[in-house]
């Protein structure tokens, strides 16, 4: 399935956008909007088409309004979308390079009935550019890897925008516990969701304030704020009814820490998801969490404490209820682990066991041989080198409903295991191959038949050409990410056509400092192949060949 008519109209007008006349008059509000975001994603927004994209699709009923990825948002830009009267509901200016305060501070005059603005890895904007912004509508606010932004900028925004429900302050390195304590004295209950991640400044001052005057508070991403302490953290799981908590990285919570910790949240009895990578546990604390009987979704990657004990615990304790369990890279565990799982988890929907060295995983198979194969939606195995394909096979001829799929570094992994993907799981959204022994054949066939493929990755498989890009060209519209490095014999121009037939702005991995100097692919006309050319005769390459990538 390749693009519905819609896009294939929607891409034609932007390419032609110049040359249409009362343009505006024959689209519709979401029309504009969706052409306006793919400007920019495929970086249409030229000098030469700049005029008629204001005159066109700059109108006073826009009420979303998405700039992303792309350079040629500036300030000038955002300054004739301020003056084109409209009052959007929902602003995204999401990594354009050139946008500066100035630009912000232009925006916010359209701002006052905005209910969600991302302003996200805008490396230019500082605190002075965010202060002049103000909405009593405003109910989710991102600013995610803003880096500029301190707490005077912080605050300000805070005390403009009193509503704020959902907030998002992941990598605002600059923060202290002052915007914290701001953000939970002024938002209070009405404070929904928060994500704090990296915010290595802060204390437990911060969680304290939190745990004192945010009551409603469900979710909560500390992730490496490495100054968090235990006390703090309990506060916090024993005054809000969290249903997501994030503790990855909290090095300064010990294990007599975590233990409190877990049996507030037990006691509590509200939390699904909880996450701690890389912290340290005690049995006891996975007794209690696993005891917690809301808990759905365990997050417990790179814990190196964890043993086939402690997860027989909680296989038997939660696995009725589990729906998702991650154990990646938990090297002490083994395959007693996995026939836990097997034995008492009835209800998954996602499991991770990446790079798990000490993992055969024969017992999975029981997983994916019964009912429970069709509850599967993702299924993470990257680095776990010693799975036997017997195991491998049972997961892709039998989990029909698959979104997502990692198996990087399988060796066992060859183009029959991609042509089982593509005949039963046409659902797949998500799927990595990286260096494994796959062929264009299996791509190709991946290509066609799961047409709403979204990230691949195929890094470090040398034998692929231009013939799977193509392909996934041709089938594969809504892809967003792919990951070719190592992929010498692709090239630049195939890839540069994949990025023009996605929808959405792909982001691309391709480097190849294995390719050799000159190279040239070229579709062999006869075979149907694509083949090395710039070592052949120039008769046979314009004889027999279409170079129409090159």
């Amino acid at each position: 399935m390749g693009k519905t008519l819609r896009d294939c109209c929607l891409a034609c007008i932007a390419r032609n956008i110049s040359t249409i006349s009362r343009l505006g008059t024959f689209l519709s509000v979401r029309d504009k909007e969706i052409l306006l975001e793919r400007l920019c994603w495929h970086g249409l927004l030229t000098t030469q088409s700049i005029p008629n994209v204001t005159y066109h699709l700059f109108s006073d009923t826009l009420q979303r309004v998405n700039l992303s990825y792309c350079n040629q948002v500036d300030d000038k830009l955002l300054e004739v979308l301020s003056q084109s009267g409209c009052r959007p509901k929902h602003v995204t200016v999401h990594h354009c390079p050139n946008v500066t305060n100035r630009g912000i501070i232009s925006l916010s005059k359209i701002l006052w009935d905005v209910e969600g603005l991302k302003l996200r890895r805008l490396e230019q904007i500082t605190s002075e550019g965010i202060q002049s912004i103000a909405s009593k509508s405003l109910k989710y606010l991102n600013l995610r890897r803003c880096h500029g932004i301190t707490d005077a900028g912080l605050i300000a925004i805070i005390r403009n925008c009193p509503n704020i429900e959902k907030l998002n302050v992941n990598r605002l390195h600059k923060l202290t516990d002052a915007s914290i304590v701001c953000i939970a004295e002024t938002l209070g209950s009405r404070l929904v969701e928060l994500d704090a991640r990296e915010l290595t400044f802060i204390t437990s001052k911060s969680t304290m304030a939190i745990g004192d005057n945010c009551p409603n508070l469900t979710r909560a991403v500390f992730e490496s704020c490495v100054r968090l302490e235990g006390d703090g953290l309990i506060h916090i799981t024993t005054h809000c009814p969290l249903v997501y908590l994030d503790l990855s990285l909290c090095y300064k919570v010990g294990k007599e820490d975590m233990t409190n910790v877990v049996a507030a949240i037990k006691a509590r009895s509200s939390l699904q998801r909880f996450v701690c990578i890389g912290m340290t546990v005690s049995s006891v604390c996975i007794e209690v969490l696993s005891s917690t009987p809301s808990l759905t979704h365990l997050c417990l990657c790179g814990i190196q404490e964890l043993s086939d004990g402690m997860i027989d615990m909680i296989s038997r304790l939660a696995g009725s209820h589990l729906v998702e369990l991650d154990v990646s890279n938990c090297l002490q565990l083994t395959d007693n682990a996995c026939s836990s799982i097997a034995n008492h988890c009835q209800n998954l929907e996602a499991l991770g066991l990446m790079h798990l060295g000490e993992v055969r995983g024969t017992e999975l198979s029981r997983l994916f041989l019964d009912k429970r194969a069709e509850n599967f939606k993702c299924i993470t195995l990257s680095g776990t080198k010693n799975l036997p394909i017997s195991v491998i096979k049972a997961i892709v001829e039998n989990c029909s409903n698959l979104e997502v799929l990692t198996m990087a570094g399988l060796k066992s992994i060859s183009d029959e295991i991609a042509f089982s993907v593509a005949a039963h799981c046409r659902s797949i959204m998500q799927i990595s191959f990286r260096n494994c022994d796959l062929t264009d054949l299996g791509v190709c066939q991946i290509a066609i038949h799961c047409p709403n493929l979204m990230m691949v990755g195929l890094a470090g498989i040398h034998d692929l050409t231009d013939k799977c890009i193509i392909a996934l060209a041709e089938n594969c519209p809504y892809l967003d990410e792919i990951y070719l490095s190592g992929c010498a014999k692709i090239t630049k121009q195939a890839v540069t056509y994949l990025v023009d037939c996605s929808i959405y702005w792909l982001y691309v991995n391709h480097t190849t400092p294995n390719a050799p100097f000159g190279l040239l692919m070229a579709k062999d006309l006869d075979k149907g192949e694509y083949t090395r050319v710039d070592d052949l005769p120039l008769e046979p390459l314009v004889r027999r060949t279409n170079a129409i990538h090159v």
